[in-house]
């Protein structure tokens, strides 16, 4: 399926959307810090939002409006997560979604409001107020390409992607940009009718229900957002949006045969820009997979693959390029899941180093090389059923505790 979906130039957006940045004195350092992305006709939507009780203002605003199932403007800062703020931070973020909704002249109720940064500070509103005046005249110009630079905290670097497929022979595109490096455990689930952060913003040209965007953005983050961590913390603002307005003139019903299309794409620039997180992590040197494999359960399967990429201590010894392959038999233990020692078995880019539960004796420089790789891909098969699941996270290392000391 993916040899249908290409990958283009990432400023392309799809049909009628437009998306900018600006800095507007919020970061210190005076680089790009708001972000607008809009869509000029309807747009239905579908979000997730992060499962954390002690959520930020801006997510219990997101959450009214994506129960209407449509939105045509995400307005977004950097550096102030306004998480922790109270009745201001309530009124702060209802009063960017007014200010955003007057200057492209629509409803409030049309505009999904996102923050990222410090938590527990108020956000500094005559700065908000003049980049949104500023943003929504850049907009109204044709936008530019710094809302990917715009929504970054301690990101090394914008991540972002588009692509391109056919729907019923009609040219049809996904554009999506994120932010994460830190504070990085996704546990999002998508708003019904009525997870530093990590931050999603996916806008596509093909014509999709409200429903139906809900259903399919749920598969995407089962097998994206939702299988990263850097260091095992769930933020207070994780949030998803995924806009489809239509303007390619194509569309899928459920049931239809462009459903596994648009599927196979989303998944494709979710995984990527999921992948991209784990690889960013904060002071991180390596991405490191983890997949199980032959678990009783799809959930006895993620929760093994979760424990083993969130034990600090097995990621330290992977930055030390250090074997301690009981770390990794310790996580799995104290998993919960059912597991029988003596069948585990686990391989490192290809290279055993455990079985039947017992550490292996690897020539030094043999393993030594695969660990100095860039790239770790850990398969561990539990030998209890046929069920997988797999995270994706990165290396524990000095910098990680430099940038959090604070």
């Amino acid at each position: 399926m993916r040899k249908n979906i290409r990958q283009i130039k990432t400023p392309d957006l799809p049909l009628g959307f437009r998306a900018a940045g600006i800095a507007s004195g919020i970061k210190k350092d005076g680089k790009p810090d708001m972000a607008l992305i809009f869509s000029e006709v309807e747009a239905t939507a579908a979000g997730a939002f992060t499962t954390n009780r002690v959520a930020a203002a801006p997510v219990w605003l997101d959450k009214k409006v994506m129960a209407g199932g449509s939105c045509r403007a995400v307005i977004v800062n950097s550096g102030c997560a306004n998480a922790c703020t109270g009745v201001q931070g309530e009124a702060d973020a209802e009063r960017m979604a007014r200010l955003t909704a007057e200057g492209l002249e629509i409803d409030p109720g049309e505009v999904v409001v996102c923050s990222t940064g410090r938590i527990g500070k108020l956000l500094p509103m005559e700065k908000i107020a003049a980049g949104i005046t500023g943003l929504t005249g850049i907009i109204k110009a044709g936008g530019n390409d710094s809302a990917s630079d715009a929504i970054m905290t301690t990101d090394t670097h914008p991540k972002r992607l588009s692509v391109e497929f056919e729907i019923g022979g009609v040219v049809c595109r996904i554009w999506g940009i994120a932010k994460g490096a830190g504070m990085i455990y996704p546990r999002m689930e998508v708003a019904a009718m009525p997870h530093a952060t990590m931050l999603a913003f996916l806008a596509t040209d093909l014509g999709v229900g409200a429903e139906l965007l809900r259903g399919m953005l749920s598969i995407s983050l089962s097998q994206s957002f939702n299988r990263i961590t850097v260091d095992g913390d769930t933020s207070t603002n994780d949030s998803v949006i995924l806009m489809a307005n239509g303007e390619s003139k194509a569309a899928i019903e459920p049931g239809s045969n462009g459903m596994e299309v648009f599927q196979a794409a989303l998944d494709m620039v979710t995984g990527e820009l999921a992948r991209m997180i784990a690889r960013d992590g904060e002071g991180a040197t390596r991405l490191i997979r983890i997949e199980v494999r032959s678990a009783r359960t799809g959930d006895d399967a993620r929760r093994a693959a979760a424990a083993v990429a969130n034990s600090l201590l097995f990621k330290c010894a992977l930055y030390g390029a250090s074997p301690n392959w009981g770390r990794l038999l310790a996580a799995l233990g104290y998993s919960g899941v059912l597991i029988e020692e003596k069948k585990i078995e686990v391989s490192l880019n290809g290279i055993a180093i455990v079985e039947n539960g017992l550490l292996l004796q690897v020539q030094a420089d043999i393993i030594g090389a695969k660990l100095h790789e860039k790239e770790l891909d850990f398969v561990i098969e539990l030998g209890l059923g046929e069920e997988s699941d797999l995270y994706y996270t990165c290396d524990i290392s000095p910098e990680y505790v430099e940038i959090n000391k604070e």
